[in-house]
């Protein structure tokens, strides 16, 4: 019997050997088929000069203040390849102007004209000064009655004013080879959907925390931690390489590589090493599953580590990562009872764990430690450091969890596990562990309590030719969510009871969350779609970072973070479409609240909580805002949205009172020959709302009406003649009253002739939900042709042009709607080629690809083609108006599905040759293709009923009609 036990347990164990190796083939299998269309290449050779760069408001990358926008105005630090020339060449002193505008870069209080103008060449982003000899008021540090400099970064208009003297500066536009490759500015951000993420750099550091509540209402998000370092070691024959995988680490003790090849595609980031005779390729990935929030907000990130062994013998390699046990380059001010001397912030955190009294502690090498009674949220502070009480322990026999034994928002905690290998675990000082590891490619397994640092090493072998595959899952669990005082706690709490518990989970699941992710990337990354667009349109899922799922189910999201308002109606709207599509729930949610938050009169109310660049709405959900055009209107749209394409009845039905309630106000505030009268607009800079009419306006408004009609027929509603009375008033009057047939456009305003280049959004939505054209086609057709000239940039269009008259701030920038939905309309109408379209529509993006190589980090804004730093970041980062260039995805091909009747439709753009192009509905991705007069559609994820198929308004008979995950229907043409 017990010879019969040993060879079961043989046979077991052969088999668990089997199934391992089976695991990490499809592993590196999985890894393997991601793709990558970006490349930045990052050496430790390389250095980085920082340059203030001109802003009206852009969220930094270190951010020193708690409950408030991460925002820096007038100005924001960017960092730029080294070396750098910005010469500066003052024009002439001149006098008696002033130069209003809110576009300062500061101030300086007394001094001369002369020190005036050397202040504003002293710093990059000034364009512009004036100087007062006697200061009107108080500003900054100048007083009334005083000397004083005023730099600007922009000149938008001049007041008379005999007492000032004013000038300009100038500098060479900074050149495109100046900005670092991509992978250094901005990087995917990895880390459960909502559920607080980080972002793995080009250089090898992790940067821009948000995993322990982190936000505007919260504490800052955490900077560069250099000490969270991944590292590699190949062994073979008596030969040694053991490296950070950093360019530039911060210890002079671990050797980094000397460059990191850098690729991302949201939730994946890769980088690429080096080692003799190795190829290593680091793969830090989390989950993201279409139709699925649930499975998509897990509070884990995986890191697998790829080694191709090109050697022609056996060699061993080992990964390893460190996590410190407190945060670098932050400080806590909360309520100090101690200060001592301490070495090190690691004896720092040991006196705070050994006195009972001491919940957070801050150290630095001129204050010492010291010690507080309670847990503030932190903020940066560069060469301080700041953690909380609490201690390591194990995680099962192949990890290490840290805890933060406090209260709030940061009590918490972390887990390390990898799998793959033999795993090592260890805490103490970063110095001794990694002095362990690039001894003996492993720890030495001493877990205490007070280490200062945590690290998880995983080891194997890897034979001649083949590859072998590790992963080192950070695990974390932080529960409660807060917006400001309010703990409103994390969804996922109800799914992961732990750190530990989300390591374990994710480090079970690693390949199934490939697939996952393959299932949304590879019918956009592998279409024949311009390389650029399918960049793009996979790396605008960055912008889920700013979304929180609280412990309630109520999904939200921040506009921007350096503009804190929460879940704004109309730049919702601008960003929704891949929202609606991987997770249409999210969507829903919003519509609830801001139904629930409707006003009496009808209007929907402009957001749930309202601030900007600057300190937040002490309330939260309570409705707030402007009176503007696109908010109700978008509201209706959003219904219908959902009734086509996720067939969602019950919704519908439901919310459709409150629709009709804001159709009914948006008709009584259309009391300008039925056209919309002065309402605020998402360009709210524009002041469009100062005229009694506006294009963008009035088409929001048709396209409203025209959907609110067909709600009103699903509902069998009478009133559906009103409103579709109200679209014929609206359009009549466009047409008469705003096309300007000499200019050959419709007038942005009335009573002027400016020409602006995004007035018929709302006609690209109403392409986009089936509703068709909502204005007279061969007018449009010219008015994008004026358009497209008037307003030219060569990094898209300029919002406005030919303003005569009240000339604002970012009138001469490109807003990043305009280029995507400029190209989807030349499409959607058939006017021009399809070359011609998309050429308008890449402009900006590539600016992002090849140019400032910011992915990423899209702004709202881009600086036009007229300062020292065109076609830069200029006014909100991170922002979803490019967003809509999943517009310009749909009308690539034609997609007009309506799932409520079943009917699928498209009408590609490209009508002669071969292609594959994407398809999204909400919970469904799928493929359309071509290849001769054969058609195939395609669903990867999600299921799609087919009972009328047309082509380019051809019906076809389908092979199979009820389509799901991986299955196909085909035709003839």
């Amino acid at each position: 019997q017990f010879l019969y036990f040993i060879g079961n347990m043989k046979a077991v164990y052969l088999a668990l050997l089997a199934a391992s190796a089976c695991d990490a083939s499809n592993l590196s299998d999985a890894l393997g088929s991601l793709t990558f269309l970006n490349k930045g290449v990052w050496t430790s050779e390389d250095t980085i000069t920082v340059l203030e760069q001109p802003s009206h408001y852009l969220e930094p990358e270190n951010i020193t203040k708690t409950d408030y926008a991460w925002a820096s105005v007038g100005s924001t630090p960017q960092v730029y390849k080294s070396p750098v020339e910005m010469e500066c060449t003052a024009g002439r002193v001149q006098s008696g102007y002033d130069l209003p505008g809110k576009n300062d870069c500061g101030q300086v209080a007394g001094g001369t004209v002369e020190q005036c103008v050397q202040s504003c060449c002293a710093d990059t982003a000034c364009a512009a000064w004036v100087f007062a000899l006697k200061a009107a008021s108080n500003l900054g540090p100048c007083t009334e009655g005083s000397a004083c400099c005023y730099l600007k970064n922009q000149v938008i208009t001049k007041k008379a004013n005999p007492a000032l003297s004013w000038g300009t500066v100038s500098r060479p536009p900074v050149p495109d080879s100046a900005a670092p490759p991509v992978g250094i500015r901005s990087a995917p951000p990895l880390g459960g959907v909502a559920a607080g993420t980080v972002e793995l750099r080009g250089d090898g550091t992790l940067t821009a925390w948000t995993t322990e509540n982190n936000s505007p209402a919260g504490s800052a998000k955490l900077s560069k931690q250099r000490k969270a370092a991944f590292g590699a070691s190949v062994r073979q024959q008596g030969s040694t390489w053991t490296r950070i995988l950093q360019t530039h680490p911060s210890e002079s003790f671990t050797p980094g590589v000397d460059s990191l090849t850098f690729g991302g595609s949201p939730p994946v980031t890769r980088l690429q090493a080096n080692a003799p005779s190795v190829n290593i390729s680091l793969f830090g990935y989390s989950r993201m599953a279409s139709g699925n929030m649930t499975r998509s907000h897990h509070p884990a990130i995986a890191f697998s580590m790829v080694f191709k062994n090109n050697a022609a013998v056996t060699q061993s390699v080992a990964a390893f990562f460190n996590l410190p046990a407190f945060h670098e380059n932050t400080q806590r001010h909360g309520s100090v009872y101690n200060t001592t001397q301490a070495a090190s912030a690691e004896v720092c955190r040991q006196l705070c764990n050994h006195d009972p009294k001491c919940m957070t502690w801050n150290h630095n090498n001129t204050m010492g430690c010291t010690m507080q009674s309670d847990a503030p949220l932190y903020g940066f502070e560069d060469g301080t450091a700041s953690g909380s009480r609490g201690g390591w322990s194990r995680a099962g026999p192949n990890g290490i969890t840290i805890n933060k034994n406090v209260a709030g928002p940061t009590a918490g905690n972390y887990t390390l596990q990898a799998t793959g290998g033999e795993v090592t675990v260890g805490t103490g000082d970063f110095q001794n562990l990694w002095g362990q590891f690039e001894a003996e490619g492993k720890l030495a397994g001493t877990v205490n309590t007070d280490g200062g640092h945590g690290a998880v090493s995983v080891s194997t072998d890897v034979p001649a030719g083949e590859t072998a595959v590790v992963t080192i899952v950070l695990g974390y669990y932080f529960p409660n969510h807060n917006y400001l005082s309010q703990m409103l706690g994390n969804q996922y709490t109800k799914y992961v009871s732990d750190s530990n518990n989300a390591a374990t989970m994710l480090i079970g699941d690693l390949v199934p969350t490939l697939h996952d992710i393959a299932a949304i990337q590879d019918p956009v990354l592998k279409s024949t779609l311009p390389v650029w667009m399918r960049d793009t349109l996979i790396g605008t899922l960055h912008h889920v970072r700013s979304a929180m799922w609280f412990h309630d189910g109520r999904w939200r999201q921040w506009e921007a973070f350096d503009c804190v308002n929460i879940d704004s109606v109309h730049n919702d709207g601008e960003r929704h479409i891949p929202y609606i599509m991987l997770f249409p729930e999210s969507t829903k949610s919003k519509l609830v609240a801001w139904g629930t938050a409707q006003q009496a009169n009808g209007m929907i109310q402009e957001q749930l909580a309202c601030a900007c660049f600057y300190g937040l709405d002490s309330g939260f959900e309570h409705g707030c805002g402007r009176e503007m055009s696109d908010v109700s209107t978008m509201y209706i749209i959003y219904l219908l949205e959902l009734l086509r394409w996720n067939d969602d009845v019950n919704f519908v039905r439901e919310w459709y009172p409150i629709a009709k309630k804001a159709a009914d106000w948006q008709i009584t505030v259309s009391t300008f020959h039925a056209m919309p009268y002065k309402l605020q607009t998402t360009y709210d800079i524009l002041e469009l709302n100062n005229y009694d009419a506006a294009t963008y306006s009035t088409v929001f408004h048709i396209a409203a009406m025209r959907a609110m009609a067909k709600l009103a027929e699903f509902m069998d509603d009478n009133d559906g003649a009103r409103y579709s009375t109200a679209a014929d008033a609206a359009t009549e009057s466009l047409e008469n009253i705003m096309w300007d047939n000499d200019l050959g456009a419709y007038i942005a305003y009335t009573g002027g002739k400016a020409v602006m280049s995004d007035s018929f959004y709302a006609q690209v939505l109403a392409h986009s939900i089936g509703l068709g054209d909502l204005v007279n086609t061969t007018r449009l057709g010219r008015h994008l042709d004026t358009e497209g000239k008037m307003n030219y940039d060569p990094f898209g269009l300029k919002i406005l042009a030919n303003r005569t008259v009240g000339k604002t701030l970012a009138e001469d920038d490109v807003w990043l709607m305009s280029p995507a939905d400029h190209g989807s309309l030349r499409l959607a109408i058939g006017h021009g080629t399809v070359d011609d379209a998309l050429e308008v529509v890449s402009r900006p993006y590539l600016r992002f690809t090849q140019g400032i190589n910011d992915l990423w980090n899209a702004c709202g804004i881009m600086r036009g083609n007229y300062t020292s730093f065109p076609g830069s970041n200029y006014i909100t980062s991170h922002y979803g108006y490019y967003m809509t260039v999943w517009h310009t995805m749909l009308r690539m091909s034609g997609q007009d599905i309506d799932r409520h009747a079943g009917v699928v439709a498209f009408s590609p753009a490209d009508k002669e040759g071969d292609f594959s192009l994407p398809v999204f509905l909400p919970s469904l991705v799928g493929s359309l293709r071509r290849s001769g007069d054969a058609m195939t559609l395609c669903v990867t994820t999600g299921s799609l009923v087919v009972k009328t198929l047309r082509i380019w308004g051809k019906v076809y008979e389908p092979s199979v009609r009820h389509l799901s995950g991986g299955g196909c229907t085909e035709w003839v043409l």
